[in-house]
């Protein structure tokens, strides 16, 4: 008998535990550890349909009949057993041009933060993107008002530039999308 864990039978049991949750419950894995959130509050929803609007009126739109290079998703699952991690970011990216959408890796995601999940977003899940290959994520935080970025350097997430509420939404991978970051929340 050995005394390893079985860390695959581990993750299994703990997808089985966040597939018996119900709607109105998000329940996430994240490099082995279980989460569960309340849905999220109404400024929170506010932040993250207002940044999946800018994305698609600014990189969403094909032009002169040209298919979009980018596609925004709210909300979808992605799994990698690798990484024991199974993640609901609340803002999914997929470019065409990169390799196709929505079946390769995302790149980038956004995680609007809230009390309940600030810790478990900048900590274990945060790293868990980091090692599913997702090239960037913002984290943005709706009290203070300002969006910290990171890239992916080779599995983990570095910080990149903090974009403060009265700044222009400048990051990567996009560059400037011509808007301010005051834009994205309740007044």
């Amino acid at each position: 008998m050995s005394s390893q864990p079985d860390l695959a039978a581990d993750f299994a049991a703990m997808e089985t535990l966040v597939e018996s949750y119900g709607e109105g419950v998000n329940a996430e894995i994240a490099r082995g550890v279980f989460m569960m959130s309340p849905r999220p509050t109404v400024r929170h929803l506010a932040t993250q349909g207002r940044l999946v609007a800018l994305f698609h009126e600014r990189l969403g739109k094909g032009r002169d009949g040209e298919p979009p290079d980018w596609l925004f998703l709210p909300e979808p699952e992605i799994r990698s057993e690798t990484a024991f991690s199974r993640l609901i970011p609340d803002i999914a990216g997929w470019r065409r041009s990169a390799g196709g959408w929505p079946d390769t890796e995302i790149n980038p995601a956004a995680e609007v933060l809230s009390p309940g999940t600030a810790t478990f977003d900048r900590g274990p899940k945060k790293d868990a993107f980091g090692l599913m290959g997702v090239g960037w994520l913002w984290l943005i935080d709706v009290d203070e008002r300002a969006i910290e970025t990171f890239s992916n350097e080779r599995g983990r997430m570095v910080p990149g530039p903090e974009i403060e509420i009265d700044q222009s939404l400048i990051a990567p991978p996009f560059g400037d999308l011509s808007a301010r970051v005051d834009e994205l929340f309740l007044d």
